[in-house]
């Protein structure tokens, strides 16, 4: 083969690397968009998070993930990582009923990201409840 075709062939070769490379990228950040399941709980009404925890107090798992499938769409391994994190006694934020921790802290991250901090409100939120970066960024978009 003359020089000009392996230099046709490794052009070639290297647009395909990427347009595998790019096509691979786009698919995963479409991926990392869908919220997490515990954004999805945290929207829900305060009695289906009444009837999710009194279903799972009653050891009635199966139940409380059908109930979250019907109200969030969730697919089954993300309604069974929310009910297993309300199942641990996992903190999941409502707009209705927070804990005492989340009016102590709540003037703090409102005041952060009024100021432009919500990278530090997001932090302090993580550390008070456990959540991980992507949720309390959530929450902290919500406020």
């Amino acid at each position: 083969m003359p020089n000009w075709g392996w230099f046709i062939v490794v052009l070639i070769l290297v647009d395909l690397a990427v347009l595998t490379t790019w096509l691979l990228t786009r698919r995963s950040r479409s991926i990392d968009r869908r919220p997490s399941p515990h954004a999805l709980v945290a929207n829900l009404d305060l009695d289906t998070r009444d009837r999710i925890e009194r279903l799972v107090a009653d050891h009635k798992k199966v139940h409380a993930i059908t109930l979250l499938r019907e109200r969030t769409g969730l697919d089954l391994a993300g309604a069974k990582a929310a009910i297993d994190a309300v199942e641990r006694g996992e903190w999941v934020p409502t707009a209705g009923n927070p804990p005492a921790e989340w009016r102590d802290i709540e003037p703090t991250l409102r005041d952060l990201k009024a100021e432009g901090h919500q990278g530090r409100a997001a932090k302090i939120l993580r550390d008070r409840t456990g959540m991980d970066l992507r949720e309390a960024k959530e929450l902290v978009d919500r406020l």
